[in-house]
């Protein structure tokens, strides 16, 4: 699996990933923490029969800090599978705009593809906006979208509260289980990194307490 820092990209990311090879695999982990583009802009074309990609986006706002990110992934030939996964966590008052769009064209038939984005409002300031589409030309496809914008859970807070924990140490318990799922298959090193750089960034969180999954 390969993994992508945004410092990396200028202020204006842009990627276009093409999977041409018959049943050809692509995995991709993009981890957006320091340094963040303005815009971005990743394409994904699976052109090979059979063609399989992977994308997790990992993304960290801080400050004033706003970001458009454009998503679309597009099955141009049969039995092809997409997954794109978008998970953000918003602090002070930044900001973040996905617009993922799935597109499945007519010679596509067999395609399988997901897109799951997800904003956890950490301050009251912070700001997201998901838009999903879908745009289908043929039959026989499996294809659909997941999306949820939403803040820390006050009574998973108050019940860890009840538990001799601190709210500091809640609040980093519960960021770090909102990206549990995707963070975990990433190297020993690229997790301790992305854990320490939001630790590093956002005064809410003390660094006497690393988080770990």
């Amino acid at each position: 699996m390969n993994v992508v820092y945004s410092k990396n990209f200028d202020d204006s990311a842009r990627e276009e990933i093409v999977i041409s090879e018959e049943r050809g695999t692509f995995i991709e982990t993009f981890l957006f923490v320091d340094e963040l583009p303005k815009t971005v802009d990743l394409k994904i074309r699976l052109a090979g029969r059979g063609s399989r990609a992977e994308i997790t986006v990992l993304y960290i706002g801080r400050s004033k800090d706003e970001t458009e990110m454009n998503i679309t992934i597009t099955h141009e030939t049969l039995e092809t599978y997409g997954r794109v996964i978008v998970k953000a966590a918003l602090f002070d008052e930044s900001r973040l705009t996905v617009r993922g769009m799935i597109e499945i064209e007519e010679g596509a038939r067999g395609a399988d593809s997901y897109l799951l984005a997800k904003a956890l409002l950490v301050s009251p300031k912070a700001r997201a906006e998901i838009r999903p589409e879908l745009e289908i030309l043929t039959d026989e496809v499996k294809a659909s979208h997941g999306t949820s914008i939403g803040r820390i859970d006050e009574r998973q807070l108050f019940y860890l509260q009840s538990r001799g924990i601190a709210e500091e140490d809640g609040r980093r318990l519960l960021l770090t289980e909102f990206f549990r799922d995707v963070a975990k298959d990433l190297s020993s090193e690229d997790k301790k990194s992305f854990f320490r750089m939001i630790e590093d960034k956002n005064p809410l969180f003390s660094r006497k307490n690393g988080c770990e999954i």
